[in-house]
């Protein structure tokens, strides 16, 4: 009896042995099966998560005016030059008057229908600002001979002005026409100003020559051709600034 008792107590252990192998062998495969199906909802995630986007394209420059270039439309000699550089000029107010006296003294013994193309001769001695803007030059001198095409007054809608810029091809799908940009220049550096992509030049060109370095100055790039708002007038033509292409590529 004492023997069959020992031999049972054994054989009960195997069976409890055998069974703790099988539970860990169940808590093992359930293991990798959480295992593996944590690693497929990572992969998953990964692949839904978007691609990062590259950092935003800058590029500098120096902004512009659009000036209009207003000359004589007669031969004479200078009478007036009422406004000076960097006055403001409203559309229509004169910038220029040359001497009309002569046409004048025969508009006094004129017939009706001499009267009337003379009128329209006067007309042209007397030269007006189609824009409201900034007189930007004043090549011409009181008392000098204007000609027909020389330029007596520039003025220019300091307003809005023009920045040309240059990318790299590599770039140019970070750029499109309508494109925001945000316009940081160096006496305002916690200031920026508001602009928008014209015009991407068709063909690449070399680096203009004013660009700093000679490797950069080797590469072939896009002009890209920006206005930039300027309410207060706070940006002067000639300034340089720094352009950031906001919005990614063409939505």
């Amino acid at each position: 009896m004492g023997v069959g008792s020992g031999g049972g107590s054994r054989a009960d252990e195997r069976a409890v042995h055998a069974t703790g192998g099988v539970g860990d062998m169940t808590r093992r495969a359930i293991g990798a099966v959480v295992l593996a199906a944590a690693a497929a909802a990572a992969g998953g995630w990964l692949a839904l998560r978007p691609a990062p986007q590259p950092p935003p394209l800058t590029a500098s420059g120096s902004v512009e005016a659009d000036e209009t270039l207003l000359s004589a439309q007669v031969t004479g000699v200078i009478a007036e030059l009422p406004l000076a550089e960097g006055d403001h000029v409203q559309a229509g107010q004169v910038v220029a008057q040359i001497d009309d006296s002569v046409l004048r003294q025969e508009m006094t013994t004129a017939d009706m229908a001499e009267l009337g193309q003379l009128e329209a001769q006067a007309q042209l001695y007397t030269i007006h600002s189609p824009i409201t803007g900034v007189v930007t030059q004043e090549p011409a001198m009181l008392g000098e001979t204007a000609v027909p095409g020389e330029v007596l007054v520039a003025v220019a809608d300091l307003s809005q002005l023009k920045l040309t810029v240059y990318v790299p091809e590599a770039s140019l799908g970070q750029v499109y026409v309508g494109q925001p940009l945000a316009v940081v220049a160096d006496p305002y550096p916690n200031r920026t100003f508001s602009g928008a992509v014209t015009q991407i030049a068709e063909q690449a060109e070399f680096t203009p020559r004013n660009v700093q370095t000679r490797a950069d100055r080797l590469n072939l790039v896009f002009a890209i051709t920006a206005s930039v708002a300027n309410p207060q007038g706070a940006l002067k033509p000639g300034m340089y600034v720094t352009a950031t292409f906001l919005g990614g590529t063409e939505p």
